[in-house]
């Protein structure tokens, strides 16, 4: 689905395999990217939804990662054997993708399966800057959710944009390593910060608009009260 001019939702409720987080399709100057790109169980509806859009998977040249969780980047060696793109992601995220921890990306935990050791070509930094066919995309560090969470600051046709994965609504747990102090200090970053529209990592296919506001009263919502019965996504529930 079209989000803005050459920015596209590809993956999440509604567009692939349950298992999946939202992903973004993005025409960059020197072909597309990626932001995260799902997981196996979704590889191929994915595909077939970059090419609705308009585009072919191998224009796709490298995947920018949120973070290293198994819904956001588990497909990332399925890309890499099929099409050669390149995977980047935060540095303290890094080794458990490359291990293929299947605790820390959450692939156990979660979703009752086993990640795939994928290679990290490069790291995402605070500040780095992708130049789009009309936009530009900027990096946000915002750790909290994992060590290695970041966002992505898009300013478009006079329009800023977030993409903020996990760092909004996601889950907390030691056993991924969230840290809730610096969650904080990641939403009064991202709180300082100016957007009029921000999307995230498991929403239906949309912008949300009045992005500064309900930015705010996410961070005046976080840590009052964790859930403990948190559902599992690969486990049958029948209430």
């Amino acid at each position: 689905m079209k989000l803005l001019h050459n920015i596209f939702q590809v993956a999440g409720p509604g567009l692939s395999h349950g298992f999946d987080a939202t992903a973004y399709l993005l025409k960059g100057m020197g072909g597309w990217f990626l932001i995260d790109c799902g997981t196996p169980e979704g590889f191929g509806q994915i595909k077939e939804n970059i090419k609705k859009a308009g585009a072919d998977p191998a224009q796709i040249k490298f995947i920018l990662g949120t973070h290293g969780h198994y819904d956001h980047v588990g497909a990332a060696h399925l890309w890499r054997q099929e099409y050669g793109c390149q995977l980047f992601l935060h540095e303290r995220d890094i080794p458990q993708v490359e291990e293929g921890d299947s605790q820390m990306t959450s692939a156990a935990l979660l979703y009752g399966t086993k990640s795939v050791p994928c290679k990290v070509d490069g790291k995402i930094n605070e500040g780095n800057i992708w130049q789009g066919d009309g936009f530009t995309t900027q990096a946000v560090y915002t750790p909290g959710h994992t060590m290695g969470s970041v966002s992505f600051a898009i300013e478009a046709g006079g329009y800023r944009l977030l993409i903020a994965g996990d760092a909004i609504w996601g889950g907390y747990s030691h056993k991924i390593g969230s840290d809730e102090a610096l969650w904080r200090e990641s939403l009064d970053k991202l709180t300082s910060m100016h957007f009029d529209f921000y999307t995230f990592g498991h929403v239906n296919a949309q912008l949300i608009a009045d992005a500064d506001r309900r930015l705010k009263e996410a961070q005046m919502a976080f840590a009052n009260y964790y859930n403990p019965w948190f559902k599992t996504f690969f486990e049958e529930y029948h209430y």
